[in-house]
């Protein structure tokens, strides 16, 4: 029986969704022209890196956790690699790299064979949806999910350069709107969303999450210009 912490190798290399490689003094945001990070679509090499940026930033490896956590940031990295290898037309996912820098993020023997030279500080996905049966609309829709920024690397801007280039993509894409979800005990989130231009469309009320006691989801939109 494989360690809980040992992940399966990756896949056949895929051709990326984009040949989309934003730089610095590409960003959309005038005041972002000088950051150091790049945005880029998603390689098999930076899934090991990325599933770990994705594990810390959604579950804490502290206290009674720790034990569950190599099986989670496994479970992640399985996850994206599905996603990477059925990928529909309208389906990216984008990371934000500081490019050249050689240590990994996770100090481990295996991780650092598996990751890439660029480190991996952030991340999203966009990905065309069908409404469910409780949505009031009936059209597909471009839903954005997994927004994560390591921590050290957050309040420099790296958020807002992924949602900036979701925007670009959806656009390309032919789409004028946009969707997410967001806690709503989450006021660091909701606050980039808000100055991202989302504004709330409805709160979904889960009766086992009240039961709970956590928090409810807002359902966030953008329509872009």
């Amino acid at each position: 029986m494989p360690r809980p912490d040992a992940l399966p190798p990756a896949l056949p290399e895929l051709p990326p969704p984009l040949s989309m490689q934003i730089a610095s003094d590409e960003a959309l945001d005038p005041t972002l022209a000088s950051s150091p990070f790049l945005i880029r679509t998603v390689r098999l090499a930076d899934l090991v890196a990325l599933s770990e940026v994705l594990a810390s930033s959604f579950h804490s490896p502290d206290g009674w956790m720790r034990w569950l956590y190599p099986l989670l940031r496994t479970g992640i990295y399985e996850d994206l690699r599905s996603r990477m290898h059925s990928r529909g037309e309208h389906y990216v996912c984008l990371v934000a790299v500081s490019p050249g820098r050689k240590e990994p993020i996770v100090q481990s023997p295996a991780l650092s064979l598996l990751s890439g030279s660029d480190t991996i500080v952030g991340s999203v996905e966009m990905n065309l949806k069908t409404p469910s049966l409780l949505q009031p609309w009936n059209q597909k829709y471009l839903y954005l999910s997994n927004l994560a920024v390591q921590a050290d690397y957050r309040r420099q801007g790296v958020a807002q350069m992924l949602l900036q280039l979701c925007d670009r993509i959806a656009l390309d894409w032919g789409f004028s709107d946009l969707y997410l979800h967001v806690l709503e005990s989450n006021h660091a989130a909701r606050r980039l969303y808000w100055k991202s231009g989302y504004r709330a469309r409805r709160i979904e009320t889960n009766p086992l999450s009240l039961m709970l006691g956590q928090s409810r989801q807002l359902l966030l939109h953008k329509r872009l210009k």
